[in-house]
Protein backbone atom coordinates (compact mmCIF):
# COMPACT_ATOMS: atom_id res chain seq x y z
CA UNK A 1 0.00 0.00 0.00
CA UNK A 2 1.58 3.22 -1.13
CA UNK A 3 1.15 6.46 1.32
CA UNK A 4 0.32 9.61 -0.59
CA UNK A 5 1.84 12.44 0.52
CA UNK A 6 0.05 16.26 -0.31
CA UNK A 7 2.73 19.08 0.06
CA UNK A 8 1.58 22.33 0.46
CA UNK A 9 2.26 25.11 -1.67
CA UNK A 10 5.07 27.61 -0.80
CA UNK A 11 3.11 30.55 0.71
CA UNK A 12 5.64 33.84 0.72
CA UNK A 13 5.57 35.55 4.62
CA UNK A 14 3.73 38.50 4.15
CA UNK A 15 5.43 42.05 4.78
CA UNK A 16 3.18 44.10 6.97
CA UNK A 17 3.62 47.40 5.31
CA UNK A 18 1.38 48.86 7.35
CA UNK A 19 1.92 50.64 10.85
CA UNK A 20 0.19 49.47 13.98
CA UNK A 21 -2.61 52.41 15.14
CA UNK A 22 -1.24 54.14 18.59
CA UNK A 23 -2.60 57.23 20.61
CA UNK A 24 -1.08 60.33 20.97
CA UNK A 25 -1.16 61.63 24.66
CA UNK A 26 0.43 64.28 26.46
CA UNK A 27 -0.06 64.49 30.40
CA UNK A 28 0.04 68.15 32.04
CA UNK A 29 -0.11 69.52 35.48
CA UNK A 30 0.15 65.86 36.78
CA UNK A 31 0.44 67.40 40.28
CA UNK A 32 -2.26 69.68 40.10
CA UNK A 33 -5.98 68.77 40.92
CA UNK A 34 -6.61 69.41 37.34
CA UNK A 35 -5.02 67.84 35.07
CA UNK A 36 -4.54 68.51 30.94
CA UNK A 37 -4.48 66.18 28.34
CA UNK A 38 -3.72 66.70 25.44
CA UNK A 39 -4.19 64.07 22.80
CA UNK A 40 -5.40 63.11 19.10
CA UNK A 41 -9.25 61.55 18.08
CA UNK A 42 -8.72 57.65 17.72
CA UNK A 43 -10.80 57.89 14.75
CA UNK A 44 -10.47 61.19 13.26
CA UNK A 45 -7.07 62.25 14.62
CA UNK A 46 -8.36 65.51 15.67
CA UNK A 47 -5.99 67.63 18.21
CA UNK A 48 -7.55 67.72 21.61
CA UNK A 49 -7.09 69.38 25.02
CA UNK A 50 -9.06 68.26 27.70
CA UNK A 51 -8.89 69.26 31.27
CA UNK A 52 -9.56 66.27 33.98
CA UNK A 53 -9.89 66.08 38.03
CA UNK A 54 -7.73 63.72 39.40
CA UNK A 55 -6.78 60.42 37.59
CA UNK A 56 -7.74 57.66 39.00
CA UNK A 57 -8.41 54.03 38.29
CA UNK A 58 -11.88 54.62 36.87
CA UNK A 59 -12.43 54.84 33.05
CA UNK A 60 -14.08 57.36 31.63
CA UNK A 61 -14.57 57.98 27.83
CA UNK A 62 -14.25 61.56 26.08
CA UNK A 63 -16.06 61.83 23.16
CA UNK A 64 -14.59 64.03 19.70
CA UNK A 65 -16.63 67.27 19.15
CA UNK A 66 -15.52 66.61 15.93
CA UNK A 67 -16.82 63.25 14.57
CA UNK A 68 -18.52 62.18 18.08
CA UNK A 69 -17.26 58.87 18.61
CA UNK A 70 -15.16 57.93 21.82
CA UNK A 71 -12.02 59.66 21.10
CA UNK A 72 -10.34 58.07 24.04
CA UNK A 73 -10.82 56.58 27.59
CA UNK A 74 -8.89 58.11 30.22
CA UNK A 75 -7.80 57.28 33.76
CA UNK A 76 -10.15 60.37 35.26
CA UNK A 77 -13.00 60.94 38.18
CA UNK A 78 -14.68 63.95 35.91
CA UNK A 79 -14.03 65.91 32.48
CA UNK A 80 -14.01 69.21 32.67
CA UNK A 81 -13.66 70.67 29.43
CA UNK A 82 -12.61 69.12 25.96
CA UNK A 83 -11.40 71.40 23.56
CA UNK A 84 -10.59 71.07 19.76
CA UNK A 85 -7.00 72.32 18.91
CA UNK A 86 -4.65 71.23 16.12
CA UNK A 87 -2.86 68.33 16.28
CA UNK A 88 0.77 69.11 17.80
CA UNK A 89 1.83 65.91 16.04
CA UNK A 90 0.42 66.59 12.34
CA UNK A 91 2.57 68.12 9.98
Amino acid sequence: MESKETKKPYKPKKVETETPKFQHVKILDCNLPVNRVIFECWHCQQGLLCEVETLTTDLTEVSCPTCSKTAIRLSASKVLSTTPIPSPWQS
